[in-house]
């Protein structure tokens, strides 16, 4: 998890280069290479994805801890069994003996369900983390180029905003050179 999460922050340092690499126009401007920009966007569910990979892995171990904690189970049951049907063959007290294994079975039974109830609660805790941290990384890196877009956007809008008056300032002083040519021919 660790990595994706330097995944993500190197990614932020990549666009925070890119912006400190752009080239100012006008003040709160700059140029900024849009292909980059794209690479370090698209590169952002890259990022995310590892995190689903993580959670892929933690639900992998969390079979595999149940299995584990089973075969236990059932290897303690069958020893118990063992240890029962020993000590009936050795004893004279058949019944107390028997009475004696049944407890140990139940208590190592017992035991066993706990340790596999345990390991499917903490693997369920873990699944479910790594998808809520999951989510919070994908939705703060939504927000991050969303923020970045809006900006850029704004930026865009202003500099559209500063072309446009300058191509009026441009015709107003084409149409006042044309009214003094008029009148200095009259």
């Amino acid at each position: 998890m660790a990595e994706s999460v330097n995944k993500m922050f190197d990614l932020i340092d990549d666009l925070n280069a890119l912006c400190d690499d752009g080239i100012p126009v006008f003040p709160g401007h700059m140029v900024i290479k849009t292909k980059e920009l794209y690479k370090i966007v698209n590169a952002f569910p890259n990022a995310i994805s590892d995190e689903i990979n993580d959670a892929r892995i933690i639900l992998k171990k969390k079979d595999e801890i149940l299995q584990e904690a089973k075969l236990r189970a059932e290897r303690i049951i069958q020893d118990a069994e063992n240890e029962r049907y020993k000590l009936l063959n050795e004893s004279s007290l058949n019944k107390a003996m028997e009475e004696h294994a049944e407890k140990f079975r139940q208590t190592i039974f017992e035991e066993c369900q706990q340790i596999k109830m345990a390991a499917f609660n903490e693997a369920q805790e873990l699944r479910i983390n790594a998808k809520n941290e999951s989510i919070k990384m994908k939705e703060s890196s939504q927000e991050y180029a969303q923020q970045l877009l809006n900006n850029l956007e704004q930026n865009l809008n202003k500099l559209y905003q500063e072309v446009m008056n300058g191509q009026q300032r441009l015709q107003e002083m084409r149409s006042n050179d044309t009214m003094q040519q008029m009148k200095s021919e009259q």
